[in-house]
């Protein structure tokens, strides 16, 4: 509904404005307003074509030398044209021809119509000059490069943006990290990672031979354990050793649990010694060491947010002063950017400037 509405009130300013390429046509439905002015058609050219050359008049001359079957000249001159205003990449010529999306197509008509003047400051019964009419642009290109600017200028002072670059807020959980570490840094991580397992095994593996070397010290100190029937020679009583310990142990074991069951339903009543009293500073040491939990993970916390913040400031810079591509096959960086764009509006000032 209020992308109708949009199409709507986009139609009625083109009346407004006296769009040649409109007159005869009565539109009164939102869906055949939208198709008129977002499906590709030659009829939609003209509109666009009217609307280009009363932004930027010099194209209406560049177009009128051009013939019928040129039309691919006059959508690169118009796709030009957006690029020049920033308002689309000067390859987008699906955008010119109509076949992007009717949201995109209906942005980029409404930031062009934005720039015409109204009809009667651009003429009045052919009475106002072609002088007149490149002031009148003029003042709306430059009042353009000054909302650019103030939008620019907004950006990097943003508060929002110094909250990037200084954090102060909590330190992010564990479980994204990752996604801000590069392949590189993960690269490290891993290779880490298996160097201090095969360390751990390593470690694991010498104990386990340290261990089996003790075991086989301890059977040599006990020979009667060694219990082979194959020899022949072997001790008579060396049979009965190993059962005899174990009969021992055994009846060990039952005296214990005799006596434990005797002190607990006969002895422990006559008993002199006085019950143990617990210490009444127990649940102090639990608040210590709860305290001291705390203090470490807040320390943790402290350490994650430290490198963090660092590791957003470097990302930062590393992008201010990468080079990537804009709009055309040359890479170049932000500031570039930023300094080509302001040659092409001194040029731009300057065209207009001699057409007044």
């Amino acid at each position: 509904m209020a992308a109708a509405a949009s199409f709507a009130l986009l139609y009625e300013r083109l009346q407004e404005l006296g769009c040649p390429a409109l007159e005869g046509v009565f539109l009164s439905e939102a869906e055949d307003i939208q198709k008129l002015l977002c499906t590709p058609s030659s009829h939609r050219l003209d509109i666009l074509e009217w609307i280009c050359t009363s932004v930027y008049p010099p194209l209406k001359e560049q177009f009128s030398s051009l013939k019928e079957s040129e039309s691919d000249l006059k959508i690169k001159g118009m796709a030009k044209l957006g690029y020049d205003l920033t308002l689309c990449p000067a390859n987008d010529l699906d955008l010119i021809k109509g076949k992007a999306s009717a949201q995109k197509q209906l942005h980029f008509l409404e930031q062009l119509v934005a720039v015409i003047p109204a009809q009667a400051d651009l003429a009045v019964s052919d009475s106002v000059s072609d002088s007149s009419i490149c002031s009148s642009t003029e003042e709306s290109l430059l009042e353009m490069v000054w909302r650019n600017g103030e939008f620019i200028k907004q950006v990097f002072c943003s508060p929002d943006l110094q909250a990037v670059l200084n954090p102060q807020c909590h330190p992010w959980s564990s479980d994204i990290k990752h996604f801000l570490a590069d392949e590189e840094a993960l690269h490290k991580r891993s290779l880490l990672s298996e160097t201090s397992h095969e360390k751990t095994l390593i470690d694991e593996l010498k104990k386990l031979e340290d261990t089996v070397a003790a075991l086989k010290d301890l059977k040599a100190q006990c020979p009667f354990l060694q219990e082979d029937l194959d020899v022949a020679d072997a001790s008579p009583d060396s049979g009965t050793t190993l059962q005899t310990l174990k009969l021992i142990a055994s009846d060990f074991s039952h005296l214990l649990l005799a006596f434990e069951q005797v002190y607990e339903s006969d002895l422990q009543k006559h008993s002199e010694r006085r019950a143990l009293k617990l210490s009444p500073c127990g649940p102090l040491f639990q608040d210590v060491h709860e305290s001291l939990t705390l203090c470490v993970q807040e320390l943790q916390g402290l350490a994650q947010v430290t490198e963090t913040t660092a590791y957003v400031m470097e990302t930062e810079k590393q992008r201010h002063e990468e080079k990537v591509f804009w709009s055309g096959s040359v890479k170049s960086s932000l500031s570039s950017k930023l300094e080509e764009l302001k040659q092409k509006y001194k040029t731009i000032h300057g065209i207009l400037k001699d057409c007044s």
